[in-house]
């Protein structure tokens, strides 16, 4: 029977109305990624408070999630350091060893073993070390740690006591199989990762140390800084190492933010500005002028690893501007509080966040605002720690929301898994001593100081690192990096019989 003209108009209809919503999609999606560019194009004409350049007797320390990420963050620095009478060691956490597309172009096969991803981290360590030589760095002030790629946050989360190392999906190992490691067969776990970084760092006694920034896409960036930063804190507190470690200064450089830098390839005269939406946050943004021999000879540095301008030249060449970037965020301490715990009330707006979020910072964060996380604050009250982690918009059933707690003792003490809560909108609102509390844009979380004493093996706390994240069903929608955060000394001390609440098999509470 044919089909008559009025049933075709209905099908064209029927068919646009299912279409219209990924039009509306693809729309906006194309919106934000030209407003954004436009934005962080623009930026390029801000003007940074200057970094002061490197002294006599600086002793810079320059930790790197990946093979390229200390030239991409610090090449100029690094030079500037060397020039002017300093050292440089240059620390590699991982080798880089998870990037499958790379291992596949190297091998000339889409089944790829887990040797060649062993085979290709040799090559990406090779590549470090032509490329440092090049930039002044003495061979043996290069060390690789050997983690696994791509495994940090799984190690920060839920791996931390070497009992029960991490495994690598990629190279099927979970200790180090490098030749060249600083420390051979290294267990992939949270206490080896802080013991490496710790004896790395108080063997060489830097002056400064450049990481990369907690707010950075990249998860392994995130678990860079997390990791060092409770090295170094640990090294702080720590009475024989306190004297030398406080004078230690923590700066952090950026790789990974959406599609900036913009504009992206060879612009060597452009300076190397924050992207918008981090720009203004919690950070302090400085800028370090780089003279014209050095910014070529970092492009040249960059050009070196072929393993990787092979896939993403115009990216890399991105860094090579007239300055680098270079942040630092203040110290902050969960203080002791009285009164109500609404999100409204004095208790909490006397108090500065512990972490501000960026804000419609990628097209997930666009359209999902009830999922956008903005802040997050802490505090301890009678027997408590509460968390305020407030919303763009209100929170919604749709979605997940997760906050992280991972804390230590004074001699690093910590579970093996960290203190993991989700709450989802119209479940239950307390489970197992913990209990949400959900207002228009905000959560309060308040955890048991029994819950945070398990887990620092009933030893006082003297830090914590802490992040929240948001999803979809598995897809995540946003992520804040990981703050770390001091005790004051605590007021009470919990029974062993409360110390039983919970135990490590990576529960979510």
């Amino acid at each position: 029977m044919p089909i008559t003209s009025r049933v075709r108009s209905i099908i064209r209809a029927v068919l646009l109305v299912c279409a219209l919503p990924g039009i509306y999609e693809a729309g906006a999606s194309i919106a934000f990624v030209l407003r954004e560019r436009k934005a962080n194009a623009d930026f390029a004409a801000l003007r940074l408070p200057v970094e002061p350049a490197p002294f006599r007797g600086e002793r810079l320390m320059v930790i790197a999630p990946h093979c390229d990420d200390e030239t991409l963050g610090c090449g100029g620095l690094m030079q500037q350091t060397l020039h002017d009478g300093g050292q440089v060691e240059v620390v590699f956490l991982t080798n880089g060893d998870a990037f499958r597309t790379a291992v596949e172009c190297m091998t000339h096969r889409v089944n790829v073993s887990p040797a060649d991803f062993i085979k290709f981290a040799d090559l990406r360590q090779r590549e470090s070390t032509r490329v440092l030589e090049y930039l002044g760095v003495k061979p043996a002030n290069i060390l690789f740690l050997g983690y696994p790629d791509q495994g940090s946050m799984n190690i920060w989360h839920s791996h931390w006591l070497s009992s029960s190392p991490y495994m690598s999906p990629y190279t099927r190992c979970s200790a180090s199989p490098y030749n060249v490691c600083y420390h051979p067969g290294a267990p992939y776990s949270g206490e080896s990762v802080v013991s490496d970084l710790q004896n790395v760092i108080r063997q060489y006694r830097p002056t400064l140390i450049t990481v990369t920034h907690p707010s950075d896409d990249h998860v392994d960036h995130v678990g860079a800084e997390a990791f060092t930063h409770t090295a170094l804190a640990l090294l702080r507190l720590s009475p024989t190492d306190a004297r030398w470690a406080t004078g230690v200064r923590l700066q952090y450089y950026l790789v990974h933010h959406g599609d900036w830098p913009i504009p992206q390839g060879v612009y060597t005269k452009l300076p190397l500005t924050p992207p918008r939406p981090l720009a203004y946050l919690d950070t302090h943004w400085n800028e370090l002028k780089l003279t014209r021999p050095e910014v070529l000879a970092k492009l040249h540095a960059i050009n070196m690893y072929h393993s990787q301008t092979a896939m993403m030249g115009r990216f890399l060449d991105s860094f090579a501007r007239s300055t680098e970037l270079f942040g630092t965020l203040d110290t902050q301490t969960v203080p002791e509080i009285a009164g109500s715990l609404k999100p409204q009330a004095a208790t909490w707006t006397q108090l500065s966040p512990i972490l501000l979020n960026p804000q419609r910072d990628g097209i997930m964060r666009a359209l999902n605002g009830d999922a956008n996380i903005s802040s997050v604050y802490m505090a301890r009250r009678a027997g408590t720690l509460a968390l305020l982690v407030k919303y763009r918009n209100s929170l919604s059933s749709h979605y997940r929301y997760f906050v992280t707690i991972r804390p230590f003792g004074s001699s690093g003490q910590s579970s093996m898994t960290a203190i993991n809560l989700r709450y989802i909108p119209g479940a239950a609102s307390t489970a197992n001593g913990v209990s949400f509390q959900r207002y228009a844009r905000s959560l309060v979380v308040k955890v048991p100081w029994s819950i945070v004493l398990q887990h620092t093996m009933g030893v006082p706390p003297v830090l914590a690192g802490v992040s929240a994240s948001t999803s979809i069903g598995d897809v995540m929608v946003d992520k804040t990096g990981i703050r770390l955060v001091h005790f004051g000394p605590p007021k009470s001390v919990t029974t062993g019989a409360q110390l039983a609440l919970f135990n490590d098999t990576g529960r979510r509470y």
